[in-house]
């Protein structure tokens, strides 16, 4: 079956309420902000703590592992229990766990306690903790709009996170220039405490549950299963990984690389290009909020995904400074655009009652395989291989999918 017949969602023309009437969507949008900005404030202070205080620069990459790879495998997990228990109430515990966290790393850090082993052992449980929240917040979405309206409140919520992700470092930063790191974690706690309070206020929609519940490993496989046996999910998923195993790797990794091998830049210069494709993603995604497009969403992702390969094979051969951000802008909208329509897809075709495991099942896919990719970019520069070389083949790759899936498509429908 084509891809295009299967991430069709039904289009009915009719008007759609306006979002900020729905009260419950404004609290979940709040709480996902709030706990994007707690997460990319955290990690800031994680890193530079270990920077200046610690002075321990060397041992920075194990204590960002400990914080992100349980994350990353704890998500499954909480797929699990996103779909067993009350959504809105996982969230309420995640975020209530990871503000007792960090107000326990300032009592430490008052007592001056707060060294290596004791900062990895919090990375780890924050990290834990926090995988629990993402599934759920996902997850919840579906219930609390119409799927007429998914890509719109997608895209609020996705432009927020970009918002946020942009604002933690810079927040902290401007703390730290006047304030101590006690403040700047206080500040932190102070977010998942606002988390806590908007979870709280969310109305979600009860659920008939079985008294009769499988096992967490049972769950998981059947979880696996219906993914495996829905040809949608199953494509999306192979998108996925593709995407960000040949993409996300070669353009983070290379673009420092070009600003010094390439275009004989400075730092200034490497701020541009990093600016622009965040740029991009926020301005994507409002622009999706917009546009609500609704209409042959499978085939104007494959497309999109077509011209990302196009453009990052030309990114690895760009000669001036102008022509990276303008690709890079480009790529920051694309990337927006096919990451909120994936996700509407998924949110309005998937069966409620395991949408909980099928979203932790793609964050995972999309989250787990970064590492990887920058393992095989690592490995492609260790054999002579340059950035631009690895940008085009990369690019190439991307490009040959996208066109595989939209021939096999076209040759469905000509068949039909």
């Amino acid at each position: 079956m084509a891809i295009d017949q299967v991430t069709e969602v039904p289009v009915q023309e009719k008007s759609i309420p306006s979002l900020f009437s729905n009260r419950s969507f404004i609290f979940l949008w709040l709480s996902s902000t709030a706990s994007f900005l707690a997460l990319s404030t955290y990690l800031f202070t994680e890193q530079w703590y270990i920077i200046t205080v610690l002075e321990k620069e060397s041992l920075l990459g194990i204590v960002m592992m400990a914080t992100m790879v349980p994350r990353i495998l704890f998500m499954t997990l909480g797929g699990v229990w996103a779909d067993r228990f009350r959504r809105s109430r996982i969230m309420l515990i995640s975020s209530f766990v990871r503000c007792l966290l960090v107000l326990g790393m300032i009592l430490l850090l008052q007592l001056s306690l707060l060294e290596l082993w004791p900062l990895i052992l919090f990375a780890l449980c924050f990290g834990i903790v926090d995988a629990f929240f993402s599934p759920a917040n996902t997850s919840l979405l579906p219930s609390v709009v119409a799927k007429e309206a998914l890509p719109r409140s997608n895209s609020f919520i996705q432009s927020s996170n970009q918002i946020a992700l942009f604002s933690g470092p810079m927040l902290g930063g401007w703390i730290l220039s006047f304030g101590s790191f006690s403040l700047l974690f206080g500040v932190i706690a102070g977010f998942l405490l606002l988390t806590f309070l908007f979870s709280s206020l969310i109305k979600e929609e009860k659920r008939t549950l079985t008294t009769n519940r499988a096992s967490t490993k049972s769950e998981l496989k059947e979880g696996f299963s219906y993914v495996w046996s829905m040809p949608f999910l199953k494509n999306i998923l192979v998108i996925l990984i593709f995407i960000n195993f040949f993409f996300f790797g070669p353009l983070l990794m290379g673009i420092p690389l070009l600003v010094d091998s390439v275009l004989k830049g400075k730092v200034l210069d490497l701020s541009f290009l990093q600016s622009s494709y965040q740029g991009g993603m926020l301005a994507g995604a409002v622009m999706v909020g917009v546009l609500n497009l609704r209409k042959k969403q499978g085939l104007t992702m494959l497309v999109m995904i077509g011209v990302l390969g196009i453009f990052l094979t030309l990114l690895g051969h760009i000669s001036f400074l102008w022509q990276g951000v303008l690709l890079l802008s480009l790529m920051g909208i694309l990337s927006s655009f096919i990451n909120v329509s994936l996700i509407s897809t998924i949110q309005a075709q998937t069966d409620p009652t395991k949408i909980g495991r099928v979203m932790s099942l793609v964050n995972a896919s999309s989250n787990g395989l970064v590492p990887l990719s920058y393992a095989f970019v690592s490995l492609a520069l260790m054999m002579q291989f340059t950035i631009s070389s690895i940008m085009m083949v990369c690019g190439l790759l991307i490009l040959s999918i996208s066109s595989i899936y939209l021939l096999r498509s076209n040759i469905i429908k000509n068949v039909e």
